[in-house]
């Protein structure tokens, strides 16, 4: 939720929203964490809350990131495609969440190859990206149009889009290994067990809003 300047304002809770499913990938306890593109700390909170040691965040928005140093134990305000490392510490991080940011960076290539310069090897990366194989978004086409939403997987301000083999893509290209790819759907079992009847089980990745994926940095040979 930053790297870009805002068409117009964001919903409220645009900024304040976090996923307890980030969780199921990564245990936080004892980490150093750089969450990039902290919108107002909530999933940073998140991991603070589940043990870990110190998450940095990086943020745009002058007002969310205002939120977050209320929630984080560092921010940095700034665009994340012109990051200044020296701002981030000298030590290196343990693990790096990027939740529902690359998406909205014009090179967001660029900017994980930058912040993966900080993470130590074996570090791990957490990932959500919005899944532009939707049936949503299939049946739009069929419909000749393609909304423009203040948030979800048709935000107005999304630059890059995503299936499930490109989210992959993009982090084996930053010289990732991918452990871990998991569907979301939403936080609310009862909705989400409704996407997985509806997509009678064969389909259901296309009844995913996101993907959330888990990978490491090689740690060094010799």
């Amino acid at each position: 939720m930053t790297g870009i300047p805002r068409l117009r304002l964001p919903r409220p809770g645009y900024f304040n929203s976090s996923k307890p499913a980030f969780l199921e990938l990564i245990d936080p306890r004892g980490l150093r964490v750089l969450d990039l593109g902290c919108g107002g700390g909530q999933n940073g909170a998140l991991l603070k809350r589940a043990g870990a040691r110190e998450v940095v965040g990086v943020e745009l928005d002058a007002n969310a990131a205002a939120q977050a140093r209320k929630r984080l134990d560092a921010v940095v305000l700034g665009d994340l495609a012109r990051l200044d490392l020296a701002e981030l510490g000298d030590e290196p991080f343990d693990a790096i969440l990027a939740g529902d940011v690359l998406e909205h960076l014009a090179e967001p290539e660029a900017v994980l190859a930058c912040a993966l310069t900080r993470l130590r090897p074996g570090g791990a990366v957490v990932v959500s990206l919005p899944n532009v194989a939707h049936v949503v978004v299939f049946a739009n086409l069929l419909m000749k149009r393609w909304p423009r939403r203040s948030s979800g997987i048709f935000d107005r301000t999304h630059l890059r889009f995503f299936a499930k083999r490109d989210m992959i893509g993009l982090l084996e290209g930053a010289g990732l290994r991918v452990l871990r790819v998991q569907p979301y759907y939403t936080r609310y079992r009862a909705i989400r067990a409704a996407c997985l009847v509806l997509s009678l089980y064969v389909f259901r990745e296309y009844w995913a809003r996101q993907f959330l994926l888990l990978a490491e940095k090689p740690r060094r040979v010799g």
